[in-house]
């Protein structure tokens, strides 16, 4: 068996997580501190800004979670690693990963078909826990484009409802267009900012899934050849 001081930290992932959520708690203070957030939300008469904004913060408590079990994966793959006998452990809280090792034990040489079912299983099963937050990741991008399009219509709108062509009039009619206008870019900035975030903690997350990939890759082939190091990634 692999021994557990070749692998990497196992809470990477977790670290990584707290990391990224320091860095964006600390830009959140600074426009608390320089009253940007207000600025924005109080400019966009849709409220998308603030739907971003929910959903941003909920699907980075959601990452929190991915980045716990990756965590908790990593730690059952060191134990199995210590272990002589892989069959003789516990089901862990994610059974599927005793379920894949006791598998590949099985997998003769020749059964390529079957091998590579299993894989993509592996992959399936490890990237399941993160992969709605690429979902999320689209969906903002998509909610600030619904803003702009909003924007430009409560702009456009405002023009229509031109009938005179007196001072005050024209000086409401640039207050609506400007309205229209504030909504569009803040809601698209937010979109993108917020989406931009979230791609960070994903592609982190998808980084360490393809080495805890890797490391059970190497941990089945070990079991199966009976090797007694296995180098991970």
């Amino acid at each position: 068996m692999a021994s557990s001081a070749q692998y990497k930290d196992p809470h990477q992932p977790i670290y990584a997580w707290l990391v990224i959520t320091g860095i964006l708690l600390f830009g959140l203070f600074l426009l608390w501190r320089y009253d940007l957030a207000g600025l924005i939300l109080d400019a966009d008469q849709t409220y998308l800004s603030l739907v971003i904004l929910v959903l941003f913060g909920v699907t980075c408590i959601y990452l929190g979670g991915a980045s716990w079990r990756l965590s908790q994966l990593n730690l059952a793959v060191v134990q199995y690693s210590k272990s002589s006998d892989t069959s003789a452990l516990p089901e862990a809280d994610e059974p599927w990963l005793h379920e894949h090792l006791t598998l590949s034990r099985g997998i003769k040489g020749g059964q390529s078909a079957q091998g590579e079912a299993l894989h993509a299983r592996l992959v399936e099963q490890i990237h399941r826990g993160h992969s709605l937050g690429w979902f999320a990741v689209d969906a903002l991008i998509r909610l600030g484009l619904i803003g702009t399009v909003i924007g430009f219509i409560l702009m456009l709108g405002a023009v229509y409802q031109l009938n005179d062509e007196d001072i005050s009039v024209l000086q409401d009619l640039l207050g609506s267009m400007g309205a229209g206008m504030q909504v569009a870019l803040y809601t698209t900035l937010t979109g993108i900012s917020a989406s931009l975030v979230l791609s960070i903690y994903c592609k982190a997350l998808d980084r360490f899934a393809d080495d805890l990939i890797s490391n059970i890759i190497r941990l089945g082939a070990s079991t199966l050849s009976g090797d007694s190091v296995v180098k991970p990634l």
